[in-house]
């Protein structure tokens, strides 16, 4: 595992956290005040990035390995798969604890295998996600290996076109079919790309980070000129499928790549949980938010909102580790340990 790698997916997880702090408050537009919104919003604009990294660093990882197909569903799969159904179940008690003395054992059953179709809670859409990335993989990787430069860039072009399907441009884009090459199948080749075929050096480190303030810009100023101009929140921009949001992952991704070469254990055992944090992390979250008085955001001065954002989600963040590593019955049991 290349340490890069392994620091980029702990800087993932923690972003995704910090985004899950940070989302009501993005959704209270014209309900606080304006200054405090642009704070939320530009916070949630940098930490984008965060879901695109995750697939990069599948494509990245496993796109360039062999391995038998059978020994490839067994591993990945059952890494995901257990934890996932483990987790949807507490969430699902969490949920509906309530209704346990009201309901027969019958139609709870029923109610948690509709709930398992689509996922038990909000953040789980993630797992269904990469596990129809993960069933793909097997056959993309033969032709990734198999491919040339110049045929991965074709197939990245086409890809990036149909992201500018989830923007306002969708209208001037011609009705060609080219959803085959859409969605976060494209994260999955261009991480393997980045990986094998962009060289990276401290010289190009402005350019990696113009990349990714250029996007974090277009998310920000988009989502800012959109709403304001609909008087209600427009999330157009945040979509991780957005040309703006590509070009975030692409830097941040690039800036880990050159900079982030060296680890220690204790980075190495937080990224060997990193799944587990991801599960567990909402229903922390739940509870660090009951046992911390909520902040006043219109009382107090962006600096102090920001703080508070930074230090909910740490202690949620550190929480949620501390939880997995108790839980593990084996550290290596984690669904991208290589």
């Amino acid at each position: 595992m290349k340490n890069y790698i392994s620091n980029l997916r702990n800087i993932a997880t923690f972003a995704v956290i910090v985004l899950h702090v940070t989302a009501p408050f993005v959704l209270q537009f014209n309900k606080i005040s304006f200054v405090s919104w642009q704070l939320v919003n530009l916070l949630d604009s940098i930490l984008r990035f965060s879901v695109p990294v995750f697939v990069m660093i599948s494509g990245a990882v496993l796109l360039d390995r062999n391995e038998p197909l059978n020994i490839f569903l067994n591993k990945r799969l059952k890494r995901i798969v257990l934890p996932f159904l483990f987790w949807s179940i507490i969430y699902f008690i969490f949920y509906y604890a309530g209704n346990f003395d009201k309901s027969s054992v019958l139609y709870l059953l029923q109610l948690l295998f509709d709930k398992l179709l689509t996922g038990t809670y909000y953040h789980l859409w993630y797992v269904y996600m990469i596990l129809g990335i993960y069933l793909f993989i097997p056959i993309i990787r033969k032709w990734a290996q198999n491919s040339t430069k110049q045929e991965l860039q074709y197939f990245l072009l086409l890809w990036v076109l149909t992201l500018f399907i989830n923007t306002d441009i969708a209208k001037y884009v011609p009705s060609i079919e080219v959803l085959y090459f859409s969605k976060y199948l494209g994260y999955l080749v261009l991480g393997y790309y980045l990986d094998k075929y962009v060289e990276t050096n401290s010289s190009k480190n402005t350019l990696y980070l113009m990349l990714f303030v250029f996007g974090v810009t277009l998310t920000l100023t988009s989502t800012s000129y959109l709403s304001i101009t609909e008087n209600k929140l427009n999330t157009t921009y945040y979509n991780y499928l957005s040309p703006n949001v590509c070009l975030t992952a692409i830097g941040v991704f690039l800036i880990g790549k050159s900079l982030l070469k060296t680890s220690n254990k204790i980075l190495i055992d937080l990224d060997l949980h990193s799944y587990g944090i991801y599960l567990v992390h909402v229903l922390v979250l739940h509870y660090v938010y009951r046992l911390i008085p909520m902040f006043n955001i219109n009382g107090n001065s962006p600096t102090y909102l920001l703080t508070s954002i930074i230090g909910v989600s740490l202690i949620t963040y550190l929480i949620s580790f501390f939880i997995i590593r108790l839980l593990a019955v084996n550290k290596k049991i984690h669904p991208f340990v290589t």
